[in-house]
């Protein structure tokens, strides 16, 4: 990959990275569990029902996020890639359009969650990135939230 493929690259994705004070299982239960996922997935206020669920590569995840002010969101995604306990790649196939990749490392008694979303276009990333910034931090903090009541 040159440097202009490199940049164009980053030009499409949002990284943010958080460290959990909980162990690398924990973390990844938390994900990976649709009853506790459904509970801490998505921004502040926003609520979750799962219709399918099949936690293995080429599997789906459909589901619908609803909103503080009353109005749903439905989703549809297909797992990519799953390597336990480091690593989940998956696509969201209704827009906006990204692949997400979540890489959990250990650090120490902690957790390293680097959720990265590459969006399909630069257009997409451009009228995304500031909404989807915020709600990668919220969604974020509600999964420190989660894990301190598994413990």
């Amino acid at each position: 990959m040159d440097m202009n493929e490199l940049a164009e690259l980053y030009a499409r994705e949002i990284v943010t990275t958080r460290v959990f004070d909980a162990p690398r299982a924990l973390v990844w239960r938390s994900w990976s569990d649709p009853e506790q996922l459904k509970r801490w997935w998505g921004p502040k206020g926003f609520t979750n029902t799962f219709h399918v669920f099949e936690f293995r590569p080429g599997g789906a995840w459909r589901f619908v996020m609803h909103g503080p002010n009353g109005t749903d969101y439905p989703n549809e995604c297909l797992f990519v890639e799953i390597a336990e306990p480091e690593r989940i790649v998956l696509d969201h196939l209704s827009a906006p359009r990204f692949r997400l990749t979540a890489k959990f490392d250990e650090v120490g008694e902690q957790t390293k969650l680097t959720f990265r979303q590459l969006f399909e276009t630069k257009e997409t990333y451009e009228s995304i990135k500031r909404l989807a910034t915020l709600g990668n931090e919220q969604n974020l903090d509600k999964l420190a939230e989660h894990l301190a009541g598994q413990r």
